[in-house]
């Protein structure tokens, strides 16, 4: 049997809550069926697919998202794109520029989270390796990360650039501690022996580039000295630097000396050689263990997630990289060997675990002193989603081909045809580069987001509006969020809004419903809803309005 629904068979309460449910179950077709407006006798549900529902003359503030299909009280979204170099930056409103730290020396670049972010994208470059001379080796290239750090308005984030790797010329600045030498995370060096020919020295291993929290910033390691312990959980993520070319195998043709190892990649490679100067050809291997050359002397290993690469040995030991710095190359000895006999290995690459140092052969003439293994990148903090990275291809560096590579970024020295007579020192590798970027919500506003006129079938005197509603902040209703109703377009009457649950679970969408005595009002057929959003951020999925 069929009974029609009236006043007469119904109690007031009763009535409600049916015409509530109407209001839902249409609310539930439209969002199923996809429809922007769902029509039914004396009521409508706009569930937003477009603005098509909404009056934009009458609105205010009322931006609308089209790929969440939701109205919020928030002002345009405002963009954010922060370059780093090792001394420059691009966004000083967000960030302030480093001074190349390297073991106590300089500073480090800075970014303060705006307002309203919460989430920030990065892309790191590591620095390249630099060689020695003559006849030197390659740099290694630096490595690339990149991911989206979950960040907090007003926090501060510290910034390390990589700097390339010195040539052999530059490491007499270590003495006086006075210069970066592959800075800013660990790229240490082919040492200086004071006395010996700069031109037969290694190269330096490139620094790393690196997020880190001002936690890891006082206690960064000081160097010379000891190296002090950083917290891993306050290092955020890290690009590595390749490993120095070493130098000489005793020759003045063009390069025939090897490889530093690139930078990783989770795991960085280890120094590899070629070339007519040893009696054995290895490929780069990417492990941490180290590379054995011709003669004596050993390559030093990639560091990984766990260790630094092992430094080289036998009998000329080359330094273990350790956790954010590179190890030292042997620093070599006087003696009889010749000029530049022992001075010729090439430092560890920077980086979360950095490569190990190489060993040199001290003896007699030529000279091998080889080349020093990559570092290890990180993106492995656990507030860091959609982590990747990118190993070097040898000179070549990570991340060339990503769209935000800068020109001149992260590649270790190519000294191929760069014999003694036009380049003496050696080579600098490439320095590394750091861009975060990000989008935050514009600043919470007042809004009102104001519906197209519906026409009844007869003059209402009281109405039921159900609101589709997500929380951003937290509102308080009638306060925060206030709906209306008005029967002539103009004159509007509030309905007081109660929390009637979650569309699913506990949390997420949820209904609010409310009903306005409209009787009131001048007499009219041009039904309207609005809404008054304020102090808290909400999303407005759609909403629903009923009359009688």
């Amino acid at each position: 049997m069929t009974t029609k629904i009236t006043d007469a068979n119904l109690d007031s309460n009763v009535l409600d809550n049916t015409n509530f449910n109407i209001g839902l179950l249409g609310f539930k077709m439209a969002v199923n069926e996809g429809l922007t407006v769902f029509n039914l006798v004396d009521g409508v549900v706009d569930e937003f697919n477009d603005e098509s529902g909404t009056d934009e003359a009458e609105g205010s503030n009322d931006t609308y998202c089209g790929t969440g299909d939701f109205y919020k009280n928030q002002g345009s979204p405002i963009s954010y794109s922060a370059g780093f170099t090792t001394t420059t930056i691009t966004e000083p409103d967000t960030s302030t520029a480093g001074t190349n730290p390297d073991h106590n020396v300089g500073t480090f670049g800075s970014f303060t989270v705006p307002a309203n972010l919460t989430s920030l994208s990065f892309k790191m470059w590591g620095g390249g390796g630099g060689t020695g001379a003559p006849g030197a080796g390659n740099g290694g290239g630096g490595g690339f990360v990149s991911g989206a750090l979950g960040v907090s308005p007003g926090q501060t984030l510290y910034v390390g650039v990589a700097e390339g790797g010195n040539d052999a010329n530059d490491n007499n600045e270590e003495a006086a501690n006075t210069s970066p030498f592959g800075a800013a995370i660990g790229g240490t060096n082919g040492r200086y022996d004071p006395g010996s020919n700069p031109g037969s020295h290694g190269g330096n291993g490139g620094g790393g580039s690196g997020i880190m929290s001002e936690q890891s910033i006082a206690n960064y390691p000081a160097y010379p000295g000891t190296r002090g312990t950083v917290p891993a959980p306050s290092v955020y993520a890290v690009a590595s630097g390749g490993g120095g070319g070493g130098s000489h195998c005793g020759g003045s043709s063009p390069n025939q000396e090897g490889q530093g190892g690139g930078g990783g990649g989770l795991t960085g490679f280890a120094g590899g050689e070629f070339g007519n100067c040893y009696a054995q050809t290895i490929a780069a291997p990417s492990h941490p263990q180290a590379g054995q050359g011709g003669g004596q002397a050993q390559s030093g290993g990639g560091g990984d997630q766990e260790q630094g690469g092992q430094g080289g040995g036998n009998p000329g030991e080359g330094e273990p990289g350790g956790f954010m710095f590179g190890g030292d190359a042997f620093p070599g000895r006087s003696g009889s060997a010749g000029s530049g006999a022992s001075k010729a290995s090439g430092g560890g690459g920077g980086g979360y675990y950095g490569g190990g140092g190489s060993s040199g052969d001290p003896g007699a003439a030529p000279v091998h002193g080889l080349h020093g293994g990559g570092g290890s990148s990180f993106y492995g903090h656990p507030q860091i989603t959609g982590g990747a990275t990118t190993g070097a291809a040898k000179v070549e560096g990570g991340g060339v081909a990503d769209p935000a590579y800068v020109a001149g970024t992260n590649e270790g020295f190519d000294a191929t045809n760069i014999g003694p007579s036009n380049y003496p020192g050696g080579g600098i590798g490439e320095d590394g580069y750091v861009l975060l970027t990000g989008t935050a919500c514009g600043a919470t506003t007042s809004t009102t987001i104001v519906s197209n006129a519906f026409t009844s079938t007869s003059v209402a005197t009281s109405a039921r509006i159900v609101v589709f509603q997500e929380n951003i902040d937290t509102p308080t209703l009638n306060t925060d969020v206030i709906a209306s109703v008005s029967r002539d377009g103009t004159n509007f009457t509030n309905a007081t809004l109660s929390d009637s649950g979650y569309v699913t679970g506990s949390s997420g969408q949820r209904i609010l419903t409310g009903q306005a005595d409209i009787s009131g009002q001048p007499s009219g057929q041009s039904m309207r809803w609005k809404l008054a959003l304020a102090n808290n951020a909400v999303k407005i999925h759609g909403v629903s309005l009923q009359w009688s």
